[in-house]
């Protein structure tokens, strides 16, 4: 029987920032792959859908959305393929591997998080969000990538103005300047670096950006870099603090098991990989693009169409998790799709949870009796980027 979807030509860009969870657990019932009027795009929400476009080399390629080729520019890692795309990851994966990142995670990721938990000391009321998890997460990725000059704060403009123009630029051109601003101070800010990076390379993924494939005394142009730079800060900058938003959200849901975590740290990695699941910071964050006509699912998708795969809504398919809904963090184990699959899957997606096994491992530490503030509504909204809008806490001495 055919399902009634005329709702879906009045669903606004506003209702799909507050009202994702209904909306989308909906959609995965009555269409799992919709077209969005209001987005002029398709929407793939189940767990098999996203999973099944995002590996289908064959029939799809990497997509943005004209609001990121707005932002960001081309050519970017997000819709890259063939020689570029791989160009792109051969210069971008390598400083963010495992195998380059761990041995320095005491003294650059713990060393600023406890740098940040000391400039904390003595207050007991935080919003933990924009006091804590964002700026430890901006601190340790910009580090990471060589921006070690760069002030916390000015990053947290960066990365806000980024987000605010890719999320809303389509339906509003003003959200444009701030990220447009931020571009370009990005721009200068990696124009001074490369100059200084030219003749003295460092070990900043900058520096690997530059110099790693080229011959001898040349580099790449900030014209082929600036556009995925711009893509990782984002996604760099705000997955890691908003896997914490999120881990930390989920734990006081249940707050034995938030209990648990405090006495036993070892289960951090599994509370984050929970967290990362229950409430994705990167809900929407991936298109892709059929390369010809096909049907799937009985929907007939046109080439060039743009298709939205809603990661965030695939980690709460019913299909795939029992009460998908509650943070679990005794869940039997099971792959979740916050990163995405596929060629084209988050180049961070060993990074940011270690970032946020650190900071949550060292704010618990120190304030093991932490606690949300008892009458404030948390309030959480986003359908691309999605998390809490704030985190107030008490911190008893």
């Amino acid at each position: 029987m055919a399902v009634d979807v005329a709702w879906l030509d009045n669903l606004t860009l506003a209702e799909l920032e507050t009202g994702a969870d209904g909306i989308f657990s909906r959609l995965r019932k009555e269409a799992p792959i919709a077209w969005i009027p209001a987005l002029n795009a398709w929407i793939a929400t189940t767990w098999r859908h996203c999973h099944e476009i995002a590996e289908d080399a064959e029939h799809f390629r990497g997509g943005t959305s004209p609001a990121h080729d707005r932002v960001f520019g081309q050519p970017n890692v997000l819709s890259a393929e063939g020689q570029t795309h791989g160009e792109l990851r051969r210069v971008i994966d390598p400083p963010l591997r495992p195998r380059a990142f761990k041995p320095t995670l005491d003294t650059t990721v713990r060393a600023a998080v406890r740098a940040r938990l000391d400039e904390l000391a003595g207050r007991t009321h935080v919003d933990l969000l924009a006091d804590y998890f964002e700026p430890v997460s901006v601190r340790c990725v910009a580090d990471r990538f060589g921006f070690t000059h760069i002030s916390t704060d000015r990053l947290q403009r960066w990365f806000h103005s980024l987000s605010h123009a890719a999320a809303r630029g389509l339906v509003d051109p003003e959200a444009y300047k701030g990220g447009d601003a931020a571009a370009a101070e990005i721009r200068e800010v990696v124009e001074d670096m490369v100059e200084r990076l030219r003749g003295r390379p460092d070990e900043s993924a900058i520096s690997h950006w530059l110099h790693d494939g080229m011959p001898d005394g040349e580099v790449r142009s900030i014209e082929h870099m600036l556009p995925s730079l711009l893509i990782i800060l984002l996604g760099g900058l705000q997955e890691p603090g908003h896997a914490c938003g999120s881990t930390f959200l989920g734990l006081t849901t249940r707050p034995e098991q938030l209990g648990r975590v405090v006495e036993n740290p070892a289960l951090l990695p599994k509370a984050v990989a929970e967290g990362l699941r229950w409430l994705s910071p990167l809900f929407s964050g991936a298109s892709r693009v059929p390369n010809r006509d096909i049907e799937l699912s009985g929907v007939r998708l046109r080439q060039g169409d743009t298709v939205w795969l809603c990661y965030g809504s695939a980690n709460h398919d019913e299909a795939e998790f029992g009460r998908p809904e509650i943070y679990d963090l005794d869940r039997p184990a099971h792959g979740h799709l916050a990163f995405g699959t596929g060629r084209h899957a988050c180049s961070g997606s060993a990074f940011a949870p270690q970032i946020a096994r650190i900071a949550l491992e060292e704010l618990l530490a120190r304030h093991p009796r932490i606690r949300l503030e008892p009458d404030h509504e948390i309030i959480v909204r986003g359908w691309m980027f999605r998390g809490a809008t704030e985190l107030p806490v008490r911190m008893p001495r």
